[in-house]
């Protein structure tokens, strides 16, 4: 049976294809073994010390779950790191007694070929949280201490003092966070400083859960497979493929980074998930009870979008993008929770509904680093920031893009058509004739002239409308894509930027002719976005009365 099994998981391998996951290790020890590793153990009240039952519990390969009296025993995979748990509704999260990190999976080594036992202590809730608060972090990417400095002096205290001011009113209660991948930027010496800066992050008297998801950059490049350039995360933030429950919400939170070439000279990667990891995350979601009548929330790095073929843009369409779309519509509400772009999108799959007729919904964050902590923008435009979402139930019932070091009601900038943007470098800049920044030319949109043009970063074809408001009177505005000229004209200027990287084209700009001609010489009027959140109908209504006509507030 155990020569069946190794040939079993050379098979996974080989269809899986090499991905960086803990699926796909070099192979040091090409004999089958001559005996099993066995993980066995309690989970256990810590109030009562009675043992849970029905725990899912896991290798990070295959499931089992506690009997009645919470006692687990699974045959491990050869390759299995860590045991850990799914963490019950109506239990609380378990952190790590020094870092006030989540602590939900074996510390020690694991014994091959031994039996190792792990038990685990769980603190009951007082009640299970039907409401809580979902904090989303996009792309840290500290490469430098600068840009530790700055993520530890902006970003993280903006999110404590968000959260703690709302929670004194009632609202944004019961918070957990995740990052959305490269928590780091190839530099392994940053590791210790960002878990030091998520650590013992305090909000009133409670301490501020923060999870951790692997982005590209969070893979070793100078390891020679593509199991030890995991090492760095596992080492500090455990398990790449795991989730926890709470409320009505069960969160995943996946690796999906293919590795398609790791040595010390080449590492290239699409985005995906191997043969192993889908029926990992398909066996995950099989011990979920009553899915139609919760929400799912799906967090990886790289986006699905309308997916890719080859690509280390969107999720490739071999593999198992649709497998795994389909899988997530067994909720009433699903929401995938993505980083990579340095830009915000948010992304309807219409063709992938829910058990409540609602299509997934997937939300593309901004990195909380902007454009890599050159500036207070990522590379459209948009503000440094996180998202916060309200849970109420088993629906989102609100959420917002929070910007760093800006009010929550900031959430859109209104441009003239007509205006030239020129900085230090004598770089100008039109929205109707673009520009040459060094040595890239940006082309201009004609359709502009004459125009107001509204950058609304988290906006989305759907759900929301905007209208221009002049005297009273209401007028639509139309969505179109355009590059965001007074934001490039900042790059190219006075940042020193001159590739495609800083210069794109974007699907969430606005626009309107002005009744005169000339929007530098109306009065009296004020752009009105509209957003309906899809589950909940509640609307946020933000507003702009002024033009921007400079670089304020862009630089850090």
């Amino acid at each position: 049976m155990l020569r069946k099994f190794y040939y079993l998981f050379l098979t996974v391998a080989l269809l899986g294809g090499a991905a960086c996951s803990s699926s796909d290790p070099d192979d040091s020890d090409p004999t089958p073994p001559s005996s099993e590793t066995v993980l066995v153990g309690q989970i256990s009240d810590a109030t009562t010390g009675k043992g849970i039952a029905g725990v899912p519990v896991t290798d990070g390969y295959t499931f089992t779950t506690t009997d009645a009296d919470g006692n687990y025993r699974l045959v491990a995979n050869r390759y299995c790191r860590n045991v850990y748990y799914v963490t019950p509704a109506n239990y609380k999260v378990a952190l790590d007694p020094s870092s006030k990190l989540p602590l939900f999976y074996s510390t020690s080594t694991i014994q091959r070929y031994k039996e190792n036992r792990n038990d685990f202590k769980l603190e009951p809730l007082p009640a299970v949280e039907e409401n809580f608060t979902f904090v989303a972090i996009g792309d840290p990417q500290c490469k430098t201490d600068a840009d530790v400095t700055r993520w530890e002096t902006e970003t993280i205290p903006d999110i404590k003092s968000t959260l703690k001011s709302a929670q004194e009113s009632g609202k944004w209660t019961n918070a957990y966070a995740v990052t959305l991948g490269d928590i780091t930027f190839d530099n392994t010496v940053q590791w210790d400083p960002m878990k030091k800066s998520m650590s013992n992050v305090q909000i009133g008297t409670d301490y501020l859960p923060i999870f951790n998801c692997m982005g590209n950059h969070d893979h070793d490049a100078t390891q020679a497979n593509t199991y030890t350039a995991q090492t760095n995360y596992i080492q500090r933030f455990g398990p790449v493929d795991y989730s926890f429950n709470r409320g009505k919400a069960h969160i995943v939170v996946m690796d999906n980074v293919v590795c398609t070439t790791t040595n010390q000279s080449t590492w290239t990667y699409e985005a995906g998930f191997s043969q192993q990891q889908y029926n990992w995350l398909k066996a995950d979601l099989d011990l979920v009870e009553n899915k139609a009548d919760k929400i799912v929330f799906f967090c990886a790095h790289i986006p699905f979008r309308n997916g890719g073929t080859g690509t280390g843009s969107n999720v490739n369409k071999d593999k198992y993008y649709a497998e795994v779309l389909q899988l997530l519509t067994q909720f009433k509400e699903a929401h995938i929770m993505i980083g990579h772009t340095h830009y915000p999108q948010n992304y309807i799959h219409s063709g992938y509904k829910c058990q409540s007729g609602l299509p997934i919904y997937e939300h593309v964050h901004g990195g909380a680093c902007g454009a890599w902590w050159s500036s207070n923008l990522n590379v459209d435009g948009a503000p440094n920031g996180y998202s916060i979402y309200e849970v109420k139930g088993n629906v989102v019932d609100n959420w917002v893009a929070k910007p760093t070091n800006q009010p929550e009601s900031y959430q859109l900038r209104v441009y003239d058509g007509n205006a030239t943007y020129t900085g230090s470098k004598n770089y100008s800049y039109t929205w109707t004739g673009g520009g040459i920044g060094g040595s890239i030319s940006t082309p201009g949109v004609a359709g502009l002239k004459d125009c107001f043009v509204v950058s609304i970063w988290n906006d989305d074809p759907s759900y929301w409308k905007v209208e221009f408001v002049q005297n009273g009177q209401s007028t639509p505005m139309t969505r179109v894509s355009t590059r965001d000229m007074c934001v490039v004209s900042f790059f190219f200027n006075e940042c020193g930027k001159n590739t495609t990287t800083w210069n794109k084209s974007f699907q969430h700009f606005w626009k309107i002719e002005a009744p005169s001609g000339d929007p530098a010489k109306e009065e009296n009027w004020v752009v009105r976005a509209t957003q309906t959140i899809p589950g909940s109908k509640k609307t946020n209504v933000y507003e702009a009365s002024a033009l921007q006509t400079d670089y304020a507030g862009f630089a850090h």
